[in-house]
């Protein structure tokens, strides 16, 4: 008697476009699944996460004249002592997080007593709740923001010197 095996139809598979495919093991469970590329279409319920363009990007165009290179310029060096005293602060708390981070690593994995696990716990706890707060992070965020303004400011000064100097 000759036995025939059954090959379970992939889906699309007479239809031949759709890269999707599924290889299957003992009693036809999907082992891996590759991605299904899409022509030109959106899937129904799909909401594309929307891009953020930072404000100075519109803000800080293309410098034409003398004057808007000196308003960017006093722009830059207003933010800049902002951005040296506020990434000073943030970078000190990151080498402190840095240290306590290679000390938290040193803590024994499993304290000898429940007296030293929960201290452990505590500090842990302690720990996480500073490095989430609301306020460093917003002035992590802040330092972020101001060095790309401020990067972006400056490369817009830039190229308005290298045109003026071809000019020249």
């Amino acid at each position: 008697m000759k036995t025939q095996s059954f090959q379970p139809k992939r889906m699309n598979e007479d239809e031949g476009d759709s890269p999707k495919q599924v290889k299957y093991q003992k009693k036809n469970k999907p082992l891996e699944i590759e991605p299904e590329l899409l022509n030109g279409h959106i899937p129904a319920g799909h909401i594309p996460k929307p891009i953020v363009m930072p404000d100075y990007l519109a803000k800080y165009p293309i410098i034409r004249r003398d004057e808007e290179r000196d308003r960017y310029k006093a722009v830059f060096n207003d933010q800049f002592a902002e951005y040296k005293e506020l990434s000073a602060e943030v970078h000190a708390v990151l080498k402190k997080f840095d240290e306590l981070d290679a000390l938290m690593r040193k803590l024994p994995q499993q304290p000898g007593n429940t007296l030293e696990h929960d201290r452990i716990s505590k500090v842990l706890q302690e720990y996480q709740k500073k490095k989430n707060d609301p306020t460093f992070l917003e002035k992590k965020e802040r330092c972020e923001y101001l060095k790309n303004k401020l990067s972006h400011i400056k490369q817009k000064i830039q190229e308005y010197d290298k045109i003026m100097n071809w000019n020249s």
